[in-house]
């Protein structure tokens, strides 16, 4: 290899170090910054907006909870026997069902989501 060669890719392997680190680092005060406008927006909130929001979570959670049994029993019970789908798309399709299979907790999914 050419040492020009060698010292432009030195440089260019630390140059993207260097904005990967920066990028972190921004992404760090970014989630610091939104976490703390977050606890400070519910330092100000009065007790009964937090009660009506605890209110709504456990009402919604039920909801979400009885459609995630619907949904779990839907994807548990899939047939992919038929003859409508072949080769990739069904290889694709039966990996897909299989994580989903493996993730049986869609309530706590969406819940972790939503709240």
């Amino acid at each position: 290899m050419d040492p020009a060669e060698f010292v432009q890719e030195l440089f260019d392997g630390i140059d993207r170090e260097m904005r990967t680190g920066v990028h972190d680092v921004q992404d760090w005060i970014e989630a610091q910054i939104h976490g703390a406008a977050v606890q400070l927006l519910n330092a100000l909130m009065p007790p009964i907006v937090h009660a009506n929001n605890a209110a709504v979570k456990i009402s919604e959670s039920t909801v979400v909870a009885s459609a995630s049994t619907g949904i779990g029993v839907t994807i548990g019970s899939a047939d992919l026997g038929n003859s409508v789908l072949a080769g990739a798309v069904a290889d694709t399709v039966e990996r897909g069902l299989g994580e989903l299979r493996s993730e049986s907790d869609y309530a706590q999914g969406v819940n972790s989501i939503a709240w």
